[in-house]
């Protein structure tokens, strides 16, 4: 068996159908519609399709994506894997965790610092080495609950004739977003569907904020729910001409679906709780479904350090030794970080205090998405020498969001 890129999208279109039957590639028309798609995508630089092939058998694949992310305020090399694929024989036979690993070291051969997917199963992938990302919160509430921002600017509707701005005005919100990535022209395609409608805020003639939403029709005509697909901001004053237009829309909006990262949304709404006005535990108010998505990897834990920005930990100035086992790559690394005042740095020194962890656990650890005390409280991790100081390292990092889908 081997890896090579795929140049026949028949063949990849029919594994697809059968390992994903939520795409609903039923028809003929579907399917020449999928296979069109992917056709285009595979002209894109950023973008590889992989094949595992069985003789001339295409038997398992996926989809390698090149990124550059923002990781606490530094631009590295990236990849993303999905699509990934085992065809109905061939599943249980070890053939996934082949894909995973040969994805991984394709990623460290191209410079990648960090790898990232969304799991179909994330205990698959923990096993695989990856570490859960941040929570993704989902609120529904009226447009009357939200405030309400006299003064605030315009917004107008926009098209695909306003690609460029729209697309300046997101790298510009990544540039300032740890966890965020780049994204290529065609992932601004949402410009050009009519199912969605995409609404942006200009100050001095430079658009500083846009949100896409699409209406879903409820039991009658007059019932629209609306649910938002992107909502960014590079200033205040956008934030706030966005929310206002949000609950300007309440004489023919049921209620808003809103995503978001913010742990602190709720404080923005004049009453926070969910519209199915739920209770959960005793007499709390429901406010919003939870969820996990995104997952990590660090490929380069060495790389992690020299590349991206290292001022974002504590005060605390303190050798720490790192043990961090890599069951899939059947490796551990085993490295001494300087902290000083918080800024870390390589060093042969020997350790003042020694962390034991998995790669998935450090991954997350590093990315801000759970603290080293919630790790030693589970177990996930263990400490050696002087707990406080390294503790007092990865408390109030700042969690990552990324709204890339791949």
């Amino acid at each position: 068996m081997y890896f090579k890129e795929i140049e026949n999208f028949t063949a990849f279109t029919e594994l697809s159908q059968r390992c994903y039957p939520g795409m609903a590639l039923d028809t003929k028309e579907e399917k020449d519609r999928y296979m069109k798609h992917r056709e285009k995508m595979a002209q894109e630089h950023t973008i590889r399709h992989i094949g595992l092939y069985d003789e001339e058998n295409l038997i398992g694949a996926f989809i390698e994506y090149d990124h550059q992310m923002n990781v606490h305020g530094a631009s590295v090399q990236a990849a993303g894997i999905g699509t990934v694929a085992v065809d109905l024989p061939y599943k249980k036979q070890g053939h996934a965790k082949r894909i995973v690993k040969q994805f991984l070291q394709d990623a460290r051969k191209n410079g990648c610092v960090i790898a990232h997917l969304y799991p179909f199963q994330p205990t698959f992938y923990k096993k695989m080495g990856f570490g859960l990302g941040s929570s993704l919160a989902t609120y529904q509430f009226r447009p009357v609950q939200l405030p309400i921002f006299e003064g605030a600017l315009p917004v107008e509707t926009l098209n695909s004739a306003d690609i460029i701005e729209v697309r300046n005005c997101y790298q510009k919100w990544a540039g300032r977003t740890h966890g965020a990535t780049d994204i290529e022209e065609y992932g601004f395609s949402f410009l050009e569907r009519e199912n969605l409608h995409t609404f942006g805020v200009r100050k001095e003639g430079d658009l500083e904020g846009y949100v896409t939403c699409e209406f879903k029709g409820g039991k009658h005509f007059l019932e629209n729910d609306l649910y938002i697909k992107n909502f960014f901001y590079t200033s205040r004053e956008a934030y706030q001409a966005l929310i206002q237009f949000l609950h300007n829309q309440k004489d023919q909006v049921r209620t808003i679906h809103f995503p978001t990262f913010d742990k602190d949304f709720s404080y923005l709404l004049n009453d926070p709780v969910h519209t199915d006005e739920n209770l959960i535990f005793g007499i709390y108010h429901k406010t919003s479904v939870q969820g996990k998505g995104l997952m990590y990897r660090v490929l380069d834990m060495d790389g992690f350090i020299e590349k991206t920005n290292p001022n974002r930990f504590g005060e605390e100035t303190v050798r720490v030794g790192w043990k961090v086992a890599d069951t899939l790559l059947e490796e551990t690394y085993d490295r001494v970080w300087q902290f000083t005042k918080g800024e870390a740095s390589l060093t042969d020194d020997p350790a003042e205090v020694t962390v034991t962890i998995d790669i998935g656990n450090f991954s997350s650890l590093m990315m801000g998405c759970v603290t080293l005390e919630s790790l030693l409280n589970s177990g996930s991790a263990s400490v050696e020498g002087e707990e406080e100081k390294v503790l007092n390292l990865f408390q109030g990092l700042q969690t990552p969001q990324c709204w890339t889908f791949f």
